[in-house]
């Protein structure tokens, strides 16, 4: 989408695979041209950014993306155009070795088997004497109630 900011100059696009020319443009400058004042968010008023017509890459936060603009920035197209870029290294794709049979000469040592995890029960075991000391515990300091030989209390009428 084209910015309506007037064009400040013009940078080659970054992005893998373009390279196009790109504008560069300064957040802001339409409204304050138009209306005479600042945008709402006013922090990011005069940052560079550029707009790549072919990929349609716009950015220009960040100061590496400032810097980058700011830095490869011409005036004009025929500028951008005269400044030849450098030819690509050429890459050398090693060639990958054979790989050769690895021989084992070492024995496995058989492991012992694996300590069994304890049963339930066993598991269970200190939780249940607990329990039990607990209960014992609890009957021991019940008050006890008072009877008489034939299991009648003793403020029972006869």
């Amino acid at each position: 989408m084209a910015s309506k900011n007037p064009v400040k100059g013009f940078v080659r696009c970054h992005m893998p695979n373009c390279g196009q020319v790109a504008t560069v443009h300064a957040v802001g400058e339409h409204r304050i041209i138009t209306e005479g004042n600042p945008p709402r968010n006013k922090r990011n008023t005069g940052r560079l950014y550029y707009n790549c017509p072919s990929c349609g890459f716009q950015q220009g936060k960040g100061e590496a993306f400032q810097t980058f603009i700011t830095a490869s920035m011409q005036p004009s197209r025929e500028a951008l155009k005269a400044v030849s870029e450098p030819a690509p290294m050429p890459v050398d794709i090693p060639k990958p070795k054979p790989v050769e049979a690895v021989k084992h000469d070492t024995v496995t040592q058989e492991l012992a088997p694996p300590k069994p995890s304890p049963s339930r029960l066993e598991a269970a075991k200190p939780y249940l004497l607990a329990l039990v000391a607990l209960v014992t515990l609890f009957l021991m300091f019940q008050p006890k109630k008072d009877t008489q030989a034939h299991g009648k209390p003793n403020n029972a009428s006869a």
